[in-house]
């Protein structure tokens, strides 16, 4: 129970007695968080939102209920299989079972109709409760669904077999085990993929996800409650990762979170997007660089893709240079015109915001796809904002001594205050650098953060924690780094190691729901305080690995959200000065 009326009525709201949703869905039981998001914005579009819903689109989707989960368990002697612990045999183990053969048969006349690309997503139970966010936990897959009907079926029923599997995920299991959930039912959303296909590969143009609050701005200029959504070109899989994205406040969509530095602009630019090959069926991560023939599929191309020109640090046109010398210039989704040119993607967005906002009582996140060509803006999915409750104010202790201020930064900042923690684990830049193996270091750290299980403590490293690419950040997973309270990433000028400044992206659903405090901090930035000193004074414990070190003491962080400053002070040499 809540004491938000309409936050209530949101969590009470049965999709499966509106007819259009039961009639698409096959089993008994519910049909999950995710599916409940989706039904409830068509339902408020059609009944109330008469102004915005010739606007949007909502992708034809079909549901397999949890009793199918539940009964494909049971026939295959998989209800017990949690207690395992390699996630390989498990995923085979659900590969190799069999679907009742009334579910065959439902999901065979579902494919007799459609012939349209697939996205297949999880929609389970837990996911149903606004508090949690199973963000990134659990599985979507993609199948371009051609061939003939027996080759689709196989692979559509691979598809939900993944998904299920997915319940037992290394991840989802940690996760569900810090928060002490139990009882999880799996869904099955088979949605309509959004998007056309070009040349033998499918995508969106744009896709994005969109945030009614902007809980962590980049500049005391921008508001709050106007939102903001973070886009990319192709597919949205690359919305939530760890990747370069383009991040626009709908209060100031020009202000960029890295400035307009045409370096930092090339450097915090999307290059890789990702297609489903319709042949292979095979999500492809594409460099733009390398593939630079769609430019022909979009004749909006120009309006989201600048030219970066290292040796004269130039952004330029697209279609306003000839070719330089190899290495001397590179194509960027930049979006630099993209606010200007297509007002009506951040007008709709903030309209659903608002509308949605006002429904359920609480900040919401969607996602969506758009196509410059026919404007047309497709809702994919809507969930309440699992980190809607703001923090309390925050001051940042004044008259702190240089020697006092381990870190300091001024960017994406949340409320939030942490004192008395013993503990700091400190990956150094220069020795992660040198490391031959880094996902090596990255298993150190699971190591020590497992070993620290109850106890506060500091995480901080260089570039962007959770990072696929060991050359951007350390390659941790979700469980481990999840015991910390405080999550900082350095930015080092001299290297690749930038934090990437992104809000939206299931790392930070992550760090919202857990109470992480985060803190940016770059050597490059005026303002920012990186105390090389402090740690190469101070001593500490060595660790198996040389590049991981683990200090002692007494350290406090305060992050101030609203002036956008955040320290982690040194308490004990504070508490010495004052006493002195």
């Amino acid at each position: 129970m809540t004491d938000n009326p309409k936050l209530q009525r949101y969590i009470e709201f049965d999709p499966l007695l509106l007819p259009e949703v039961k009639e698409n869905t096959i089993g008994e039981g519910t049909i999950g968080g995710k599916a409940k998001g989706i039904a409830f914005a068509r339902h408020i579009l059609n009944e109330k939102a008469v102004d915005i819903r010739n606007e949007v689109v909502i992708p034809e989707s079909m549901f397999l209920a949890t009793e199918v989960f539940e009964e494909f368990e049971v026939i295959n002697n998989l209800q017990d299989i949690e207690q395992e612990e390699d996630f390989e045999e498990i995923e085979k183990a659900f590969i190799n079972g069999r679907f009742p053969v009334a579910i065959e048969k439902e999901l065979r006349r579902i494919l007799e109709r459609i012939t349209y690309p697939l996205a297949i997503r999880s929609s389970s139970k837990l996911e149903d409760d606004p508090k949690y966010s199973f963000a990134g936990k659990y599985l979507t897959t993609f199948i371009p669904n051609t061939g003939d009907l027996d080759g689709r079926l196989e692979n559509l029923k691979y598809a939900i077999k993944l998904i299920y599997a997915s319940v037992y995920g290394p991840n989802a299991v940690e996760y569900k085990r810090k928060h002490k959930l139990s009882g999880e039912q799996m869904a099955v959303i088979i949605q309509r993929l959004m998007g056309r296909e070009r040349k033998g590969y499918f995508y969106p143009e744009l896709a994005a996800v969109g945030f009614s609050r902007n809980y962590r701005r980049w500049s005391e200029r921008l508001k709050q409650e106007d939102g903001v959504i973070r886009l990319v070109f192709g597919l949205g899989t690359r919305c939530t990762g760890r990747g370069y994205a383009r991040n626009i406040s709908l209060s100031n969509p020009n202000l960029r979170p890295e400035g307009q530095n045409p370096r930092d602009i090339a450097k915090y630019s999307q290059e890789t997007f990702d297609m489903l090959d319709m042949e292979t069926g095979q999500l492809l991560a594409v460099n733009i660089n390398a593939k630079t023939e769609i430019f022909r599929e979009h004749p909006n191309i120009g309006r989201f893709v600048k030219v970066y020109l290292r040796d004269s640090d130039e952004l330029k046109d697209m279609w306003s240079i000839s070719h330089g010398k190899p290495g001397s210039q590179k194509y960027i989704f930049a979006f630099k015109d993209f606010p200007n040119a297509y007002p009506e993607i951040l007008d709709t967005s903030g309209r659903l915001f608002k509308c949605f906002e006002e429904e359920m009582g609480v900040p919401v996140d969607i996602e969506f796809t758009f196509d410059t060509a026919d404007k047309s803006y497709a809702l994919v999915q809507l969930r309440p904002l699992s980190s809607y409750e703001e923090y309390r104010k925050i001051r940042v202790p004044r008259s702190l001594a240089k020697s006092e201020i381990i870190l300091r930064g001024d960017r994406m900042l949340t409320n939030g205050k942490v004192k008395n923690i013993k503990t700091m684990v400190y990956v150094d830049p220069q020795g992660y650098s040198e490391a031959r193996d880094k996902y090596a270091v990255a298993r150190e750290v699971g190591r020590i953060n497992e070993q620290l299980n109850g106890e506060k403590y500091i995480l901080i490293g260089p570039g962007r924690w959770g990072s696929t690419n060991p050359d951007l950040g350390v390659p941790v997973r979700y469980r481990e780094i999840f015991n910390c309270s405080v999550l900082v990433e350095l930015g080092i000028s001299h290297g690749n190691y930038t934090p990437e400044l992104s809000y939206g992206t299931h790392f930070f659903a992550d760090l919202e729901l857990d109470g992480v405090l985060y803190l940016p901090v770059f050597d490059s930035v005026r303002s920012n305080i990186i105390n090389w000193e402090w740690f190469n004074d101070k001593p500490y414990k060595e660790t198996n690995h040389p590049a991981v070190r683990v200090y002692e003491g007494d350290f406090g962080t305060y992050l101030d959200g609203e002036r956008l400053d955040g320290v982690i002070v040194d308490a004990e040499a504070r508490k010495k000065r004052m006493k002195g």
